[in-house]
């Protein structure tokens, strides 16, 4: 949408204050998100009342006579119509030949490129798979130009993004993908932004532990380390297989660096479930985690169970978890004491090795720089 928006010659602005119209893209994961939108949307209305206001995004797909009567003022588009934006707009598309124009990401050392968008998984907490189903992949070409083009504007790592990465599948699969990425000069890294268990083949293991490019960082999703929780949640392992996988992971890559994600407070978590999946994620030692409060979801199967997790038990082990989280990833940072690693620096004095620690540089070093500390 921004890269249709800028061939057709619109200057893009981060500050809603000033701008002409304001796009806003909306997630619908967690009813925090939902509220965080509208919160948004309200200060924006606040703010630029003359503004021409676009709201697009899973919310809209899921709410949408909702939003026209709350928000009467305001443009909805559904995900599949946002490229009806542009023509909204009254604007014609120039005559740039296709990725031949890509717009930077401003302030940013890494470029973001969505390749994959859709989950027909059966996860009982998720509303994803009721907004968007179908499973979609951006052709390989297109990957590559867009990539190439993010390079030429100077980005040295670039983050495959999508809902099921592991489901890419155009005229490439992932690993066929990461491998033609390999070949851009100037590409320094290619990362996965999150990728499913049973979606991380032997091959792809394989390839990370080769590579000079693929990141050695996989975020994959856990959300319980209760065996219990994970049936009630519809998940498609155990913590038996969670565990074999990242210990294969890890004997292939020894340096690899694992986060997750974990969700406090299902409708059938109990002080022993969460006790076990605290363990479990402490066995697991991950190097970070992003700890979830449950959130209901209209339409979901979890949504349905008769019976709430006490408010007072959840908040008591996402204290637990936030702790467990601070000592992971001193653990993690200490394996890496007085070793040399490569860091992408940032503007803000700081900067992501490949295994995404976060670090401070010691001294002054040019933003968006590779170097060795």
């Amino acid at each position: 949408m921004v890269l249709q928006l800028s061939i057709a010659g619109c200057r893009i602005t981060q500050k809603p204050d000033n701008a002409d119209t304001i796009i806003i893209n909306s997630c619908t994961v967690t009813s925090n998100a939902d509220r965080k939108t509208k919160q948004y949307l309200r200060r924006c209305l606040r703010c630029n009342p003359k503004a021409n206001i676009f709201l697009t995004g899973c919310l809209v797909d899921r709410q949408a006579k909702e939003l026209k009567k709350e928000f009467p003022g305001v443009n909805l588009f559904i995900n599949s119509k946002k490229p009806n934006i542009v023509k909204a707009l009254g604007i014609l598309q120039s005559t740039v030949a296709r990725g031949e124009m890509q717009p930077s990401f401003l302030g940013h050392t890494r470029a973001f490129v969505k390749i994959q968008d859709g989950c027909n998984g059966r996860c009982s907490y998720c509303v994803v798979p009721k907004v968007r189903q179908e499973l979609w992949s951006k052709n390989t070409e297109d990957v590559i130009l867009e990539a190439k083009n993010y390079v030429k504007a100077g980005h040295k790592e670039i983050v495959l993004c999508g809902i099921r990465l592991g489901k890419y599948k155009s005229t490439a699969d992932l690993i066929d993908l990461i491998k033609k990425l390999e070949g851009i000069k100037g590409l320094y890294r290619i990362r996965l932004s999150s990728i499913e268990l049973n979606d991380i083949t032997d091959s792809l293991i394989g390839l990370m532990s080769k590579s000079s490019k693929f990141c050695h960082h996989l975020h994959i999703p856990l959300q319980s380390g209760d065996d219990t929780i994970l049936k009630d949640m519809n998940r498609p392992y155990n913590t038996s297989k969670f565990f074999n996988k990242i210990k294969n992971i890890r004997k292939k890559v020894p340096d690899v660096g694992l986060t997750t994600d974990i969700i406090i407070g299902y409708p059938t978590d109990t002080d022993k479930t969460l006790n076990g999946s605290y363990y479990f994620v402490k066995k697991c030692a991950f190097s970070r985690l992003h700890i979830f409060k449950f959130s209901r979801r209209p339409g979901t199967k979890a949504n349905l169970i008769g019976k709430d997790c006490p408010q007072a038990l959840a908040k008591k082990w996402q204290g637990k978890f936030k702790y467990l989280d601070s000592e992971l990833r001193k653990k993690f940072f200490k394996k890496f004491s007085n070793k040399k690693m490569e860091i992408l620096t940032e503007e803000n004095g700081y900067g992501y090795t490949s295994n995404y620690l976060y670090l401070k540089l010691p001294g002054k070093f040019a933003e968006n720089e590779i170097i060795n500390i």
